[in-house]
């Protein structure tokens, strides 16, 4: 999509101060943020709802959890909330809020303000922060279970009599 803002930050044609980017995704500081140090997470291919490409919202929300980690180490804080929201930009999107002591950054709260200054040193902190972690990927296995075949009704009533006759002895 050529007038999409997101597309835009990611063919680098409106800057934004990334603090994450791999192959598929791009993450950087949001200049409206709700709390300090606030992330957006996006593809890098254009889509708006998640279930519209599964595959690349998976890896979405993999560098979600990537940057939030990074923000709670650069941070030093105790939380940070994930969401995915729909918002004014139409292109698939997770927002990253470090939560501060004394604040809840809800998407209702109206934006904190914040210089570029701050926002860039926020984002040279999020940056260096070493967070090493790749998703698992398992083969899935084929699992062969054998199935017993239940006894005959005629083998089921001559374990029940041996049951029985064993039990009337051992009492008798």
């Amino acid at each position: 999509m050529t007038d999409c803002i997101f597309c835009k930050i990611v063919r680098k044609e409106i800057p934004a101060i990334t603090v994450y980017e791999d192959e598929n995704t791009l993450a950087f500081i949001d200049i409206n943020p709700r709390s300090k140090g606030m992330c957006i997470v996006i593809p890098k291919k254009h889509f708006v709802n998640f279930d519209d490409d599964m595959d690349t919202a998976s890896k979405v929300f993999d560098t979600a959890l990537i940057v939030a980690k990074k923000i709670k180490i650069a941070l030093g804080l105790e939380a940070v909330f994930i969401a995915m929201l729909i918002g004014q930009v139409p292109h698939f999107n997770v927002r990253v809020y470090p939560v501060y002591k004394d604040q809840i950054p809800l998407f209702e709260n109206k934006p904190i303000k914040v210089n570029q200054k701050e926002l860039a040193e926020i984002a040279e902190k999020i940056k260096k922060a070493e967070v090493n972690w790749k998703r698992e990927t398992k083969r899935k296995e084929e699992v062969i279970v054998e199935k017993k075949e239940e006894p005959k009704q005629e083998e089921k009533v001559d374990k029940e009599e041996e049951f029985w006759i064993k039990r009337s002895f051992l009492i008798g």
